[in-house]
Order: structure tokens, then C-alpha cells, then sequence
């Protein structure tokens, strides 16, 4: 009998402040529809795609290195000021985190290319001397992925299996489906999990603007029928899970499906008809055991094919039942990427606490987009939402790969 998952504690930094919001900090607003979508001013976008993102503010994070493990630090901090930690760590303890390649800030990127090269020819000496005097601009947790999963995992004295999951914007979930898994294995008894993003950067304006992904109008707007793209947003989001309950008086909320699959169809498109989705949420009931879920936290990016395409395969898929709640937290905080799945279960976490948070800049939902969806009118007010006992969370990605997690919560 494979060993029972529940959640023990959540934290986040989001960019609902922008100095960085914890979980609880970011929930009211969420809840009213808001947006942290602002004005890049931290490098020159004059010349970029967009010129707007879900960025967190300097202050009280690394200006010149890796931004990842700041922003994992402040979730870290919001589960520690919950739980004891030191009763989580240990031999037992697994870590699993969602991450990608980390980069320098814009400016010491800018400062070690003009030095690389100060006469057309590149310098290598000169290039170490450079990057040692801008604070470690250039140092190896820059640009390993395995880095800050390490780091936090020494920071836990977490001792048991570490796994860092690089599968673009389905990391993050996936990086939790992989702590389930080892959890039911009694490979570890309690794990620290989830993803961060740190993309507010040229490279990644750059890149998305080159795929036509982001939004001309700098505004992300799942599901509605003016949705033209998404927006670039920042941030961590961690879930401390355990395969003992949690104590009297906390939630007890359990993971009881994952699932996962591949496209197979397209590097950057998805399956025309979802059914790539359609499988991975199959997968997760099938493992749940069960058929019906009361609300949908959905990957819902706000382009046109990948807000049709979910909606077409939830559709599908509840087709003999009520249709359940569906809602994107990218319109708020933007599509943070590596860290996009992760955010998205905190979401379903508190949908199970009678919190469903709305889609940010939804008004005008699309036919083909058809769904029971949450939305706020004008004076922030969200639409009826019926009690949320079972939800799913939904992380697509570039590349066709597909994560999907059931959570219920236990009277």
C-alpha cells in the first residue's frame, strides 16, 4: 500500500509587494484580483518586446548574483516562522525543487561583457578578475541548476534524496510529483518541495519576444478573449510535506493523484487538441482513484492555443459531471516559469481552505475557452464558487511535458 502525502506547511515570495510578498501577505490580494504586473525599471526595455513584468524589487536581494536563492530563502522563512523545521530535517529529508539555469543581474552581465572583450579580442584573465569583484556575479550557483536545491537542503540539514527537475514551466510541479513519489517509496518521510523562477532578465524578454509568447499589451489575461500572450513574473514557492498528518488544528490536506506525460507533438506549441493534458490529468485521477474534482488550478498562460487547448481537455475530461471552478493566478503574478507549477499548488492549497483566488484581468472569457470561470467583477467581488473539497492543479510546458496534482482535504 503505497504511503499516505499531506501538507504540513507553505511559503512563498511573490511579487504581489514589490519588495517581495510572502504567502499569507499575497493572498488578500490575490483574492481581490490583483494585479503585480509593473513597469520594468531595473534595466534599459526601451528596444525589448514588452516592457512590463511581475518583478520583485532590489531591496533585500542580491543585486549582482543569482536571484534564485534569495527569493527560495524568504519562502524557506515563511514555513520555518510556521513549523519547527529542525523536526522536518534530518537523514529523512528529501528536497525536490523546480529550477533552471540561474544568470547574474543585467548590470553585472553588461559589466563582464565589455570586459571580456575590451579590444575585440577576448581577455580571459581579465574576465576572472571582473567577475571576482562583482560579488560573485559569476559564480558557480550563476548557472547550475542543482545549486540552490543544495543549498536549501543544507539549510534544512536535509540529508535524504535531493533532486532538481529542469522541464521549463512544468518544473516546479513536477519537482513536487517526484517528492510524492519518493515519499510513497519510503525513500524519505518528509520532503521540502517546489520551483522558482527568476526570469525578469534581457535574455528571457528577449527570447519569449522572439517566440511571440508575450504579451504586446503587457497585459496577462487568461481565458479572456483579448488574451495576447503572457507576462514574465518572479518568484518562489515551497510546500513542506510529510507522510504524517499534520497536528491537530492544521488543515489536513493530502495529495492523493499525480500524474504526468508527454506532448511528443511540438518544441513550443501545444497539442492542438490537449491531448497531452487530457493524459496527465487522466493520470492523476486514475492515481487519486477518483473522478470528479470541485476546482481546477489551471497552467492557463494567457496565449491564445495554450488557454483553448486546457479548457477543450478539462472539458473533455469532466464531461459526465459537474463541471468544476477553473482559474489562472498568472493573471496577478505572471508566468514565472521553472516556478509556475509550484505557485499553482499553493493556489489549489488554498482553494481547499475557501480561498479561490480569481483570474486576474479575466472579463471577457472567450468561447473557446468555455468554463465555470472564477472572476471579479469591477468592485473586486468574485463570482459564486461552491465549496472546494478536491482540486487539481494543471503545469504544461515548452518541450510537450505535462504535470498534474490532486490534492483533497480531510474533514
Amino acid at each position: 500500500m503505497k504511503r499516505r502525502v499531506y501538507v504540513h506547511a507553505v511559503g512563498a515570495c511573490t511579487p504581489m509587494s514589490p519588495d517581495g510578498a510572502s504567502w499569507r501577505d499575497s493572498v488578500p490580494a490575490l483574492l481581490r484580483g490583483a494585479s503585480a504586473i509593473r513597469s520594468v525599471d531595473h534595466f534599459d526595455t526601451n528596444l525589448y518586446p514588452s516592457h512590463v513584468a511581475a518583478w520583485i524589487g532590489r531591496d533585500g536581494l542580491d543585486a549582482h548574483g543569482d536571484r534564485r536563492l534569495p527569493l527560495l530563502t524568504r519562502a524557506l522563512a515563511e514555513i520555518a516562522a510556521a513549523v519547527e523545521l529542525q523536526a522536518y530535517g534530518g537523514a529523512r529529508c528529501g528536497v525536490f525543487l523546480g529550477a533552471e539555469s540561474g544568470r547574474a543581474s543585467p548590470q553585472a552581465i553588461l559589466r563582464l561583457t565589455q570586459a571580456a572583450a575590451p579590444d575585440g579580442r577576448f581577455d580571459h584573465a581579465q574576465f576572472v578578475a571582473m567577475a571576482e569583484g562583482a560579488a560573485g556575479a559569476v559564480a558557480a550557483r550563476s548557472v547550475s541548476p542543482a545549486a540552490v536545491a543544495a543549498t536549501l537542503a543544507a539549510q534544512l540539514d536535509a540529508q535524504g534524496p535531493v533532486q532538481t527537475i529542469s522541464l521549463a514551466c512544468a518544473s516546479g510541479a513536477s519537482a513536487i510529483i517526484a517528492a510524492v513519489r519518493q515519499l510513497r517509496l519510503g525513500l524519505c518521510d518528509t520532503a521540502l518541495a517546489g520551483g522558482v523562477g527568476a526570469d525578469v532578465d534581457p535574455f528571457m524578454l528577449v527570447g519569449f519576444g522572439k517566440l511571440g509568447a508575450l504579451s504586446a499589451r503587457g497585459v496577462s489575461r487568461p481565458f479572456d478573449r483579448a488574451r495576447d500572450g503572457f507576462v514574465v513574473g518572479e518568484g518562489a514557492a515551497l510546500v513542506l510535506l510529510s507522510t504524517t498528518p499534520p497536528p491537530a488544528g492544521m488543515p489536513c490536506i493530502e495529495i492523493v493523484g499525480v500524474g504526468a506525460s508527454l506532448d511528443g507533438y511540438h518544441l513550443t506549441a501545444p497539442h492542438p487538441e490537449g491531448d497531452g493534458a487530457e493524459r496527465a490529468i487522466r493520470a492523476a485521477l486514475r492515481d487519486a482513484d477518483c473522478d470528479t474534482v470541485d476546482y481546477v488550478q489551471a497552467h492557463g498562460t494567457s496565449t491564445p492555443l495554450n488557454d483553448a487547448t486546457e479548457c477543450q481537455a478539462i472539458a473533455r475530461v469532466f464531461a459526465n459531471g459537474a463541471a468544476p471552478a477553473v482559474s489562472s493566478v498568472k493573471g496577478a503574478v505572471g508566468h514565472w516559469i521553472a516556478g509556475a507549477g509550484a505557485v499553482g499548488f499553493l493556489c489549489a492549497v488554498e482553494a481547499l481552505q475557501g480561498n479561490v483566488i480569481p483570474t486576474a484581468g479575466l472579463t471577457d472569457p472567450d468561447a473557446a475557452c468555455a468554463a465555470d470561470h472564477v472572476m471579479v467583477d469591477s468592485g473586486g467581488v468574485r463570482t459564486a464558487i461552491r465549496p472546494v473539497r478536491r482540486a487539481l492543479v494543471n503545469a504544461f510546458a515548452f518541450g510537450g511535458a505535462n504535470a498534474a496534482l490532486i490534492v483533497e482535504v480531510h474533514a
